[in-house]
């Protein structure tokens, strides 16, 4: 199952129960789906999957996801459909970013409350490199 938050707004699917099927352990990945939807960020397919668990939260009584179970299913979720890739464990095919956050972040944040931070407020400006099968692509 591929959840594309934005296209469920636009086209007015409704609401996936992302937490639901995390709990039943239905395989689920994160998708950014331009035809029903209008951005292609993965970063913003992360936070609006945690913003429309939190309206499907108020309506239900569920427990919305969080940020970490969001970047889950927009890497290693979504990575589990196409083989070994989505995080860094050996054998996997290295896919990743190189974020330079310093205009973003506040003293004293943790790995985590950075990287939320780039989810929220970060773009491709942030993006220093990117690798894709271990190696460096133009940006």
């Amino acid at each position: 199952f591929v959840h594309c938050p934005d296209s469920n707004i636009n086209v007015r699917s409704g609401i996936a129960p992302v937490k639901d099927y995390l709990r039943k352990k239905i395989k689920i990945g994160l998708g950014s789906d331009v035809a029903g939807g209008h951005k292609i960020g993965m970063n913003e397919a992360i936070v609006r999957a945690v913003q429309l668990s939190k309206v499907l939260a108020v309506q239900t009584g569920e427990t919305p996801i969080t940020i970490s179970e969001a970047f889950y299913l927009g890497t290693r979720g979504g990575g589990e459909f196409f083989g070994d890739i989505g995080c860094f464990n050996s054998g996997f095919s290295f896919d990743a970013l190189i974020i330079e956050d310093d205009s973003l972040i506040v003293e004293n944040y943790s790995v985590e409350d950075r990287l939320e931070k780039f989810l929220y407020t970060g773009d491709d400006r942030n993006i220093k490199q990117r690798y894709v099968n271990g190696k460096i692509i133009d940006r």
